[in-house]
């Protein structure tokens, strides 16, 4: 009778795993791909590529970090990358239009960076929406 009922209780639970939902694949995580942005006063520049992030400031102290995390966000992007001896904090915010301050170039999106060294520095990114010659072709 034991045998009957450990047997009965295997087939139950053989037949209840072909009930399982199958595991669904992981999402694939959306990347932004190579992106500039830059700020004046101080001068600065962001270039993500690849992998990497660059940034470049007029006052020497560059530096180059693989990119940690990249997350779409309601509003833009959070990119972040850090080492041993530096850290670097990206937010694009798309859509919202930025001019430089300097060209007179319009881009579209306004990018806030805080980066090791640096403070937090705002500036603009992305594709050049308008400039002194009219709207971008």
């Amino acid at each position: 009778m034991k045998k009957i009922a450990i047997l009965s209780s295997l087939a139950v639970l053989a037949l209840s795993a072909c009930d399982a939902p199958a595991e669904e694949p992981p999402v694939a995580e959306e990347k932004l791909g190579d992106y500039n942005a830059i700020g004046t006063e101080p001068g600065w520049t962001v270039d993500i590529k690849g992998e990497d992030i660059a940034l470049t400031s007029q006052d020497g102290k560059d530096f180059t970090l693989a990119v940690q995390r990249m997350k779409k966000t309601d509003d833009g992007w959070e990119i972040k990358g850090f080492s041993d001896l530096h850290n670097i904090n990206i937010y694009i915010t798309t859509g919202a239009e930025c001019s430089d301050g300097m060209s007179d170039r319009v881009y579209a999106d306004t990018v806030k960076v805080e980066a090791s060294e640096h403070g937090t520095l705002t500036g603009c990114g992305g594709a050049f929406t308008e400039s002194d010659a009219g709207p971008a072709a």
